[in-house]
């Protein structure tokens, strides 16, 4: 008896409880090479055939040419693997599979013909199921509603899902990554890695294959198989100069000047304080410990963000310098804080001076440090798309999973004001 739990990995069981309890209806299945997303949705849908009598599918991909040996091989592997194979046959002129006990289709189109789209008609039932495989390969969100309002018609009381399937591309502009962030109390967004499903899914070939690349241009690796956007590496201020690792942090005596840096942002409302901690090792920057908190009382910073980092009851602390009152409440409480300094151009200087590392390593415990380091950027020309050399300082907004978690530079700007006097006075590094 072939089990589903077998065949759907563990991280889109959520997914799976959502479609069989009609708790949303339009899934945004994102992520990296290999995650079994594409799996996942074929399974789902085969599944739902079965189930619903008068279920239909139209499943498409931007250009007709790819169906065979992608969204249409993947639907074949489906039904194999839930044992259905003699119950369903199919043919390539035109590209659709049937199930042989009623009929019901699945059709594969292309979407580089899509006047013809509107002359889709079915001898039974209605189109449940709409996919649209590698979903950022189309023009717009435009095209797709097209498609939606070609597709998607007929009773209303009748439960339709769909599928959108995609990784993400490296701009963080492209218009499937920005409306990934809008409207999320309206679609289901799933994010899925090859970490997230069981590694004996994978040949060792593949894992020596994700390793090197890993090794050799970890950009690439964030990109292809975690499935980050990475930007224009042109425009993303650190690019090539951090990775995120599991470490452990060396004995003192094993850092550079035997210390820690300590360095703190504020925030209340919408923008969290921050408090990050550093070490400097091997002519790297270090960060082992992040804490972010926004909405935090004065006279609770110290217990909700400070208290939670090892040691910083006993390391001088160097903050954001335009709060006065808040580092005095801090220091009353027992903490070594002071203000940082900052001049014209500290900003600028600061920045250059992080850049000078060899490498930043981010623990993996330190999210939201790491996703700034991803999408910190100079400013483009908006009429030639020209890159500046002028750090962009609008306060645009992080978001995950559709919340906004701070602006791209409050973590950032803590490694500033815990490094400081090194900046200021451009203190050479001794790698050992």
């Amino acid at each position: 008896m072939i089990k589903l739990s077998d065949k759907i990995a563990p991280i889109f069981h959520p997914v799976h409880r959502a479609i069989r309890d009609k708790t949303a209806d339009e899934f945004w299945i994102k992520g990296g090479r290999n995650s079994t997303k594409s799996s996942f949705v074929a399974l789902q849908i085969v599944l739902g055939i079965m189930q619903d009598p008068d279920a239909n599918a139209v499943c498409f991909r931007k250009v007709g040419a790819f169906i065979k040996d992608s969204i249409q091989a993947t639907i074949l592997w489906a039904i194999d693997e839930l044992g259905e194979t003699e119950n369903f046959a199919s043919i390539n002129s035109p590209h659709e599979i049937t199930y042989l006990p009623t009929g019901q289709k699945i059709l594969l189109r292309g979407l580089d013909k899509p006047t013809k789209i509107k002359s889709i008609k079915l001898r039974r039932g209605y189109f449940k199921y709409l996919w649209f495989e590698e979903a950022d390969e189309y023009s717009g969100d435009d095209e797709i509603r097209s498609v939606e309002q070609s597709v998607l018609r007929g009773d209303k009381t009748k439960k339709f899902v769909e599928f959108l399937t995609y990784n993400p591309p490296k701009n963080f502009k492209h218009w499937i990554n920005k409306l990934a962030e809008e409207n999320v109390d309206e679609k289901f967004i799933h994010h899925s890695t090859y970490l997230d499903i069981p590694q004996d899914w994978l040949s060792e070939k593949t894992l020596q294959k994700i390793k090197r690349l890993k090794e050799n241009n970890y950009e690439a690796y964030v990109h292809e198989y975690l499935g980050k956007c990475v930007g224009n590496p042109k425009e993303i201020i650190f690019s090539g100069k951090f990775e995120e690792a599991e470490f452990e942090t060396p004995p003192l005596n094993e850092l550079y000047q035997s210390r820690f840096f300590f360095g703190a942002d504020w925030g209340f409302a919408a923008d969290p304080s921050v408090l990050i901690r550093m070490f400097i090792k091997d002519d790297c920057l270090w960060i082992d410990y992040e804490v972010y908190a926004a909405q935090v009382e004065i006279d609770h910073i110290g217990q909700v963000i400070f208290d939670k980092i090892p040691e910083s009851r006993k390391w001088q602390i160097k903050a954001d310098n335009s709060r006065p009152e808040t580092i005095s409440n801090l220091r009353r409480q027992g903490f070594n804080i002071s203000g940082a300094k900052k001049w014209g151009g500290s900003v600028e200087e600061g920045v250059e001076y992080i850049k000078s590392f060899r490498k930043i390593i981010i623990h993996k415990r330190c999210p939201r440090i790491l996703r700034e380091f991803e999408t910190y950027n100079y400013k483009i020309d908006k009429n030639t798309r020209e890159v500046l050399p002028v750090i962009d300082d609008t306060k645009s907004r992080i978001y995950e999973k559709g919340d906004k978690i701070g602006t791209k530079d409050d973590g950032i700007d803590a490694c500033r004001y815990g490094l400081a006097d090194y900046i200021r006075g451009a203190t050479d590094i001794i790698a050992f």
